[in-house]
């Protein structure tokens, strides 16, 4: 029996399969090692020849910072350079505190300065953009000038595919989206936007949509759900939350979820499950949608809703320097590596951890790419040493925790241990709860939330 959209919503994994395990979609790209035209003004030196082993390590978030903070530590002279758009790290995992009115998290929490540690541990920070790789001549080439390397570490995070997911969108509609209804998983400019167009809410829809496919941090759009209802409950705002949601129910700590949408916001919160964002009008601040959920027939009904604030999510693909290293990628542009190593199956001197990353078992979050740059600045150091490093007594593990609602804080959280065994990554995830009580969050989740942020930034930059 063939299927129809419906069917196809109800099953994830059809419209994922695509862009994590089909061998079919892996692209091995062919382009010459060359720079593009672009740079032949830039065709200077940014660093001295090399003298001893130096690893450059693209983008200064979760990843890349704890490569360059544990390497220095176990390899003290090795020559370690971050390069990175900014100087100021600002973080995501608590910004949808922020939205949300929680009182112990201030701007000030999510902005921590990359300069402290690169002066403490003795790794050098360069703010400057990436835009070309030639894997050749190890050249990284950047807007300041050339930097060569040893090894390469990319850690870039991700990018918006609005091209991808809205294929009738110009680019100055598609800029419009970005700035008016910005998606807020990038830290930095869009963070304050979404939170500057919350504040000027007096009342209406807030509407969260969450894409099929591949998008940072699974859980976001839920948690931020969650949150922006928080503060309608806390200001008291004549305002409700729709989230309009690819999937049948919440893909990420699913229980949780649906417990907090139907026990903690059954006033506020809306939930469109099997539906497709079609178009969105910012003239008349309207969303377009498909729905093929309870009650729609079997080609769906076409739906559309107003609001006061849109946190449009769209699809995401890898960062763009992943594709200027030209190494092998999945389709949605993350790195084909050996497993369980984190270097590229094209060239071993290249690493890649975070977001980036093609293993389809591995969640996207903060503490993952924690963990990965521990194990890559470990593997690196050893292989420095000429020292043998197995890998698989070195497994990356997740913990993940959402925030519910406050006064008083209630939090939950997930798990994964992550394995591999005979050739294959396994994953095992666990999400507490709470018989006495019988509810998956807690007030003693949410203080764990605090402790475990307040753990993550002393790891990376203490």
């Amino acid at each position: 029996m063939a299927l129809n959209r419906r069917d196809i919503l109800k099953f994830p994994f059809l419209a994922m399969a695509a862009t994590t395990i089909d061998a079919k979609n892996e692209r091995d790209r062919k382009k010459p090692y060359s720079p593009i035209p672009l740079l032949q003004k830039l065709e200077k030196p940014l660093m001295p020849p090399i003298t001893k082993p130096r690893i450059v390590i693209v983008g200064g978030g979760f990843g890349g910072l704890t490569v360059a903070k544990k390497l220095k530590i176990a390899y003290p002279d090795a020559e370690v350079i971050v390069l990175d758009k900014r100087e100021i790290f600002m973080t995501g995992p608590m910004f949808n505190l922020m939205l949300g009115g929680i009182d112990r998290v201030r701007l000030d929490t999510i902005i921590h300065n990359r300069t402290i540690p690169a002066a403490k541990y003795g790794y050098r920070l360069i703010v400057t953009e990436v835009i070309d790789i030639d894997r050749r001549f190890k050249h990284v080439y950047t807007t300041k000038g050339i930097v060569d390397y040893t090894f390469l570490v990319l850690s870039p995070g991700i990018a918006y595919d609005y091209e991808k997911q809205f294929p009738h969108w110009d680019s100055e509609k598609i800029t419009l989206a970005r700035t008016i209804s910005p998606a807020g998983l990038i830290p930095g400019e869009e963070f304050l936007t979404l939170l500057h167009n919350l504040h000027l809410v007096k009342e209406g829809n807030i509407i969260v949509t969450v894409p099929m496919g591949k998008y940072r941090c699974p859980p976001a759009p839920y948690e931020r759900a969650c949150m922006f209802a928080n503060y309608i409950r806390k200001h008291r705002l004549k305002a409700k939350v729709i989230v309009i949601d690819s999937y049948s129910e919440p893909v990420s700590k699913t229980p949780a979820f649906k417990e907090a949408f139907h026990e903690v916001y059954p006033d506020i919160i809306e939930y469109y499950g099997d539906s497709i964002v079609t178009d969105v009008d910012y003239d008349n601040k309207v969303i377009h949608f498909d729905y093929w959920g309870p009650g729609s027939g079997d080609d769906g009904t076409s739906m559309k809703k107003s609001f006061s604030l849109l946190n449009l999510i769209p699809n995401n693909k890898a960062n763009p320097v992943i594709e200027m290293a030209n190494i092998k990628t999945l389709a949605w542009g993350s790195a084909v590596l050996k497993a369980p190593t984190y270097q590229s199956v094209t060239d071993e001197d290249i690493y890649v951890v975070g977001d980036c990353v093609g293993y389809s078992v591995f969640p996207e979050s903060g503490q993952m790419a924690n963990s990965m740059g521990t194990i890559c600045a470990k593997h690196i150091a050893l292989r420095l040493q000429n020292r043998k490093f197995d890998p698989t007594k070195d497994m990356p593990g997740n913990i993940c925790i959402s925030m519910i609602q406050s006064e008083p804080d209630r939090a939950i959280s997930e798990s994964h241990a992550i394995t591999y065994k005979n050739g294959k990554w396994e994953v095992e995830g666990y999400i507490p709860f709470d018989k006495s009580t019988k509810q998956y969050r807690s007030p003693l989740i949410a203080q764990t939330l605090f402790d475990w942020y307040d753990g993550i930034m002393e790891d990376i930059l203490g």
